[in-house]
């Protein structure tokens, strides 16, 4: 059985029981980083490694992603990896994981572990194990997707500092809902499916539910919500010519006005905010081309500029580090989405270096600490 992959660029292109702690973490970190950064202002990348019945948790410097050091491994049923949030909050990972001897049907598990403690902590037992869990700023509340016994989807969202749990958004109908932001006040918003294509909604903490915005008449997918919480992300197909491709939207959260749409007549990835929340990097299919960078467009002018490129491929970005100086992204030698070729991953730095993280199995972006 071939690993089943979350996170793959076809398919979102398309639509533990235990921890084994083995080292502590943190702990052994490289000291000095191919440029000469101390420990103490270290950027460091946290990834993961697959394994047929366990995944492992890694942490590198972003200066040199050689130097590693394995924090944990995860037990998960046969072929089945983890589910990672897209980003940390702090030394804090969550996913979500069908637990050893689990069959595909089976709810999966919510997990956080913390590295700076080096322990972790079973959230919840009734997960939908492919929708990744979703961090709230500051890290206070975790949401994530569950079913009820009906049949119904639910969206659940856990307090971190006392654990408990509520749902705050239950659906029953033929499509679905997907959690894709909290907001600094607890509030989730998500995005529903039905024949009239994708709407974004919030839901507060009384359980009432607004509509944001009506995001495209097909399905719209890759969220995110700015740092300062105020304009939210997204592509969107579009046709051009003979094609369908997918545009980087970007609309005002307050009155659902759409502030940007990236132009090019190709396929667009993956677009990941920069901690300033003026500007968003996205992906370009190679397609004619043998190779595409990478690109960043400012929300001010407009402005684009290009990242260091692949020799043969293209880059779906995943999260810059918080110093701005490292993209971490999958790196395809195919392309376009429909023959992405072999995915690695990758870290683009700013000044036009492309380190590669090497790896016996597929590695999973968790996100990025700073140490100092």
């Amino acid at each position: 059985m071939g690993r089943f992959r979350l996170r793959s660029l076809l398919l979102v292109a398309l639509a533990v029981t235990a921890f084994s702690v083995s080292a502590l973490v943190l702990r052994g970190l490289p000291e000095r980083t191919s440029d000469g950064e101390t420990a103490s202002t270290q950027t460091v990348l946290v990834y993961a490694q697959f394994g047929f019945t366990a995944d492992s948790v890694y942490t590198a410097s972003a200066g040199d992603p050689t130097r590693w050091e394995l924090i944990t491994t995860v037990a998960h049923a046969d072929g089945w990896g983890i589910n990672p949030a897209p980003s940390m909050a702090g030394t804090l990972v969550a996913y979500t994981v069908l637990p050893s001897g689990s069959g595909r049907g089976a709810p999966a598990e919510l997990w956080l572990f913390d590295l700076a403690s080096g322990t972790g902590t079973r959230l919840a037992r009734d997960a939908d194990l492919f929708v990744a869990p979703l961090f709230g700023p500051g890290g206070d509340y975790l949401v994530y997707r569950s079913f009820g016994p009906d049949g119904e989807q639910r969206l659940s969202r856990v307090d971190l500092g006392t654990r408990a749990r509520r749902v705050v958004h239950s659906y029953s109908g033929d499509f679905g809902v997907f959690p894709v932001a909290q907001e600094a006040g607890g509030d989730v918003l998500f995005v529903q499916l039905s024949t009239a294509g994708t709407d974004l909604y919030r839901v507060d903490g009384a359980g009432e539910v607004t509509m944001l915005l009506h995001a495209s008449d097909e399905i719209a997918r890759d969220w995110q919500l700015s740092p300062d919480g105020r304009l939210i992300s997204y592509l969107a197909p579009v046709r051009t010519g003979e094609r369908i491709v997918h545009r980087l939207h970007v609309a005002s959260i307050a009155d659902g006005d759409s502030l940007i749409e990236a132009d090019g007549p190709s396929e667009q990835f993956a677009p990941v905010w920069d901690a300033s929340g003026q500007a968003l990097t996205y992906g370009r299919e190679a397609y004619p081309a043998a190779t595409a960078s990478a690109a960043t467009i400012s929300l001010a002018d407009g402005a684009v500029t290009a990242l260091a490129a692949p020799e043969q491929g293209f880059d779906t970005p995943l999260g810059w580090s918080p110093d701005g100086r490292y993209l971490a992204a999958r790196t395809f030698d195919g392309s376009s989405a429909y023959a992405p070729g072999t995915e690695s991953l990758v870290l683009i730095s700013v000044d036009g270096e492309r380190l590669p993280v090497t790896g016996n199995s597929e590695l999973t972006f968790l996100g990025w600490l700073a140490r100092g």
